[in-house]
Order: structure tokens, then sequence, then C-alpha cells
């Protein structure tokens, strides 16, 4: 009779939880209909049977191995480890190794946060269930945490509500948006900054959430209104603007001073050296107010949505910078540390997450940004794969 091989999964994670060792095989199917944990306790004599089955082998094997165990108890711990999906049987081996080939190029924790959070069960959408949840996140969470964040005794610059009119058609904004790194050192006017940040962080409208307190809403969607993302503006060149580093205070459309001495050589520092965005006119850095989203949210499935809800902002920061006639960029290449530092932000209650900027953009010819000019004839590839021996239409087109 055939034995059935055994060997350790290569997608566990192990640490520390609520004073226990813990296990967890990220890539193991999660149910959606049921509410179950993957991770699982493990103690030494655990961990110790999972070394053992580094490579293929067998519980007759191991146990052999473990003259102090007898076999029977080492094949009820084996069972009990391979129905946790900490040891996998040869018929998981072709799914775990089509996995570690596709993400062959992405760390641990990129893949322990992609598939950790998958099949996360929802609660669902009645308006019912919708109240029945506020109520509940009230009761155990308490007060709403505030939906603006202000700087009180910082010096202000109070940013002019003369916005500019955002005239263009809808469809010019979009096919003119682009990604300028190269600008021509011209101030940005203050109008072109109160528009752009107006636009980007500032409340629409406010709206009574009942039990989840007052909530904003801004022109960038947001996963439950929590907006949890702030505003700090490094101001290089802009009209009427001392230069620094600001917080935008959405509640009153002004710029709080956080830093009188921030500096090109510092942002230069902050983002690897970055020639695009030091010769920036103005640079955003968006951070998280954690709190705002883990009030209402308590699975970390929803730092995917933070990280969507960044994005939404970022795309509205670079449609509404051209429509007022800027050349906008975004990035996250910068130091994580230094610029949480930077900011005066401790990183574990709110932290940087995504950063964008703009200034007057130098254009090509063709109304392009500098250094990028349009495609021109080229081969179809399915073209030149169905027809590997003949050249005469790539030397004619070329």
């Amino acid at each position: 009779m055939t034995q059935t091989e055994f060997r350790r999964a290569r997608t566990l994670v192990i640490y520390w939880h609520d004073g226990e060792l813990t296990a967890e095989n990220y890539l193991e199917r999660r149910s959606t209909d049921t509410e179950a944990e993957n991770a699982v306790a493990v103690d030494p004599q655990a961990v110790e049977l999972l070394e053992h089955f580094t490579d293929w082998s067998t519980v007759e094997k191991v146990a052999a191995s473990l003259g102090e165990f007898d076999a029977e108890s080492v094949r009820e711990a084996v069972l009990s480890l391979a129905e946790a999906g900490l040891l996998i049987d040869r018929q998981g081996e072709s799914r775990e190794e089509r996995f570690l080939e596709a993400w062959r190029d992405w760390g641990e924790e990129a893949r322990f946060f992609h598939f950790g959070t998958r099949n996360t069960i929802y609660t669902g959408d009645s308006l019912e269930q919708r109240r029945s949840d506020a109520r509940w996140v009230r009761q155990t969470g308490g007060t709403p945490p505030p939906i603006f964040k202000s700087y009180p005794d910082a010096p202000r610059v109070y940013l002019p509500r003369a916005f500019l009119p955002l005239g263009d058609t809808f469809g010019d904004v979009l096919t003119r948006r682009r990604t300028h790194r190269v600008f021509t050192g011209e101030a940005v006017s203050l109008a072109q900054l109160s528009t752009t940040l107006f636009y980007t962080f500032a409340p629409m409208q406010l709206y009574d959430a009942g039990d989840l307190g007052t909530l904003m809403l801004r022109t960038s969607p947001c996963g439950g209104a929590r907006h949890e993302l702030e505003g700090y503006v490094a101001v290089l060149d802009v009209q009427d603007v001392p230069p620094g580093l600001y917080h935008y205070n959405a509640e009153v459309h002004a710029l709080e001073l956080v830093d009188a001495d921030f500096d090109r050589a510092r942002l230069h520092r902050l983002t690897y050296e970055s020639e695009m965005c030091t010769p920036s006119a103005f640079v955003c850095f968006v951070t998280v107010v954690f709190e705002r989203t883990m009030y209402k949210y308590r699975h970390s499935r929803a730092l995917r949505v933070t990280l969507l809800s960044a994005g939404h902002l970022g795309q509205t920061f670079v449609l509404t910078s051209t429509a007022v006639g800027l050349g906008a960029w975004q990035s996250a290449a910068f130091r994580d540390e230094e610029l949480d530092e930077a900011l005066g932000l401790d990183g574990f209650s709110e932290g940087a997450m995504y950063m964008f900027g703009a200034g007057v953009p130098v254009l090509g010819e063709t109304g392009m940004p500098a250094g990028i000019s349009r495609a021109g004839l080229t081969v179809p590839r399915r073209l030149v794969a169905a027809h590997p021996a003949d050249t005469s239409a790539g030397s004619a087109i070329g």
C-alpha cells in the first residue's frame, strides 16, 4: 500500500500572537460562508515536526526518527498539521508550485498581504444590515474619531476661495493628462494651488451618518466615506506662499506650517534624488490616519481599500492639475521612515502612503511631455509571429 507523503508548505508564516506561537498557510483556501481563522497555535513539538518535513517524507519515516514519540501520536499530529494547511500532500504541490512561479519576483510581505486578505466574509449591504453594523461599531468603538485634522497653534496661510474655473470638457482633461517629469521652473499661481488642493482634499458635502457621526464627501470615492487620507504640502515655488512644509487643513481650506526650513535639498533626499520630484512647484504627501478606517472596519482587508482610496485621490489630483494648466505626477518612491519623521508622524497612528506633485510643464512640439514622442508605425506582434520568415513587411515599415 502506498504511503502518503507530506511536506511543509512553502507559504507559511509564523509569528507570536496573544502570547502564542502561531502558524498560518496564507495560500490555504478560505471559506466565504463561515468565519474561520487560518492561523493556528503551534507548540515546540509541532515546530519540530514541521522541520522534519522540509522535504517529502512519510509519517512512518518521521516517526522512526522521533524515538520519544510513538507512531500513532506522530500520525495524529501530522494529520492535524495537514488539516491546518501547514503540511501539504502531493495533490497540493502543483497549486503551490504554480503560485511560487507566478509570484517569484515579489517577496513574502506582498504574498502574505494579498492572499492573507482574500475571501473575507461580508455582512451584507441592506439598509437594515448597515444600521445594525453601525450600532455595533458605535457600541464597541465608542465615539467616532475626528474627520478633520488641524495644527491649531501653527501659523496659517488661508487660501483663496476664488477658484479657477474648470472649464475644459471632461474628455479633454482625461485625454490631456500625462505624467510630467520636466518643469519650466516658473512659479505656480496661488489660485492654481488653491483650486487643486480644494478639489482634491476638501469636503464637497458633509452628511449625518447616524451612529457613525458626521462624515465628509470628497470628489474622490472612499470606502465607507472614512476619508482617512490627509494631505501635507511641500511648497517650493508658489506665488504668495513662503516655501516650507505645510499641512492642508481641509476644514478651513488653509495651509498650516509644519517646517519652515523644508527645502528642495530635503525633498531630494526623501524622494531618492528623484529628478521628477525636486523641480516641482509643490509636492503633496498623502498620509493615512489609520484610526478613521479601523474604527469601522476591523479586518485587515480594509487596508486594500485604503490603498485604492489613495489611488482615487491621486487621479483626482492629476486631473485637477491638468484642468488648471499644470503638469502632474504620482509616485510611491520615498524613504518612508524619514518622511514620517519630517512630517512629525509616528508612522503607526498616521503614516506616509503616497505622494504627487505638480508644476508648469515643459511640452514637446506635439504637446506631449518633454522627452516623450508619439509612437510611429510599428509591426503588429501577431503579424511577425505568424510569418517569422517573412521580413519584407518589417523592412518596408521600419
